[in-house]
């Protein structure tokens, strides 16, 4: 057993030397603390009888060139190793080039039989469409067929008469019938406030009246 002589602490590892406390060299029990201590002298070094490989020589006696393979000359052919022939890629590209003038020589025999060969097409036709039907058509003033008399009635041998909006409107009525001879359009309210619009047609015109309420008209 070892004992630290500053702090009094045992160990009883007989490896340690030093305190592990406040690194004072440990002596054992017993034993006188001011001896010197005696370090055995070294032994002579052994040598290693490790022994030593010995050195690779060379047992080549001529130069390395002649342990090597002679290159074959242009297309010979190196012995073991056959020559990789390019017929099937010969063979690829006709069948290919084959097929293509086949597809192409298909296509232009259908345009033929289509008869639309070295043909432009034409410009698509529109579409007709119809006129909106609309409450009341737009009809043109037969200027030349009647002489307008504003603000004057006819009398004569009547037709029909029967709402009308305007006296175009009336007007072209009575250019439609052959019968028709005349027409006396009454404007709206003329009479009473909210009466609509009348169209007079007459086969025959016997007097003129004036009037601030009607439009007439006599054909020519």
């Amino acid at each position: 057993m070892k004992t630290c002589p500053s702090c009094r602490k045992r160990y009883e590892d007989e490896s340690l030397v030093f305190c592990l406390d406040d690194g004072t060299r440990l002596v054992r029990e017993g034993s006188d603390p001011n001896a010197t201590l005696r370090v055995p002298a070294p032994g002579p070094t052994v040598a290693s009888t490790r022994p030593t490989p010995p050195t690779a020589q060379s047992t080549l006696t001529s130069a390395p060139e002649q342990f090597q393979m002679p290159r074959p000359r242009g297309g010979d052919e190196v012995r073991g190793e056959p020559r990789r022939s390019g017929l099937p890629w010969v063979f690829a590209i006709v069948l290919v080039l084959g097929a293509s003038g086949i597809l192409i020589a298909w296509i232009v025999t259908r345009d033929r039989s289509d008869g639309t060969s070295g043909k432009l097409p034409g410009p698509t036709p529109r579409p007709t469409v119809a006129p909106s039907p609309s409450a009341e058509p737009t009809i043109e003033r037969p200027r030349e067929m009647f002489t307008m008399l504003n603000n004057i009635s006819m009398d004569g041998t009547r037709i029909t008469y029967y709402p009308r909006t305007s006296f175009e409107l009336c007007q072209a009525d009575c250019a439609a019938n052959a019968n028709c001879k005349g027409l006396t359009w009454i404007r709206p309210g003329a009479y009473n406030p909210g009466d609509p619009g009348m169209c007079y047609l007459m086969s025959a015109v016997t007097n003129r009246v004036p009037h601030a309420c009607c439009i007439s008209a006599v054909r020519n």
